[in-house]
């Protein structure tokens, strides 16, 4: 399986305070967050940056698994994101070494801004990685 990098780390924060956020990260830091928007079928709200390597995340209406990470209080670390060449190599390679995904992802089959990211995501088993959520990412621009 060919690495290219890590190429983000996801900072999870309140729906409501998503859109201070941005507005924050990218006054400091110098970055290119774009506005919010929500990930289809899925209760998120996501503003990426992937040259400044961050993603902001929340949730939508206190669901999902971003939910559940803020009930442990604010200032959540989400995925840690690893870029990828390939990614049914990778698939292949994490099979043949008893790595478990737990979910795949592919913007390409998202609302249109997903489908501007394109990327296809690999999430693999927080249990197999010392509790962290460890993330395969290929892009496609």
């Amino acid at each position: 399986m060919h690495i290219l990098g890590f190429n983000r780390v996801e900072l999870v924060v309140r729906e409501d305070e998503i859109e201070k956020a941005v507005e924050q990260f990218n006054e400091v830091f110098g970055l290119k967050l774009p506005k919010p928007h929500p990930i289809q079928n899925a209760p998120v709200l996501s503003a990426t940056d992937f040259d400044g390597h961050i993603e902001l995340v929340a949730p939508v209406d206190g669901q999902g698994g971003f939910a559940a990470k803020l009930e442990r209080g604010p200032g959540q670390i989400g995925p840690l994101v690893w870029e990828i060449a390939d990614i049914d190599e990778a698939r292949a390679w994490l099979a043949e070494h008893n790595y478990n995904i737990v979910f795949e992802y592919d913007s390409r089959a998202g609302n249109s801004d997903e489908q501007a990211h394109a990327v296809h995501q690999l999430i693999l088993d927080p249990a197999q990685w010392f509790g962290f959520n460890v993330t395969l990412m290929r892009r496609y621009n």
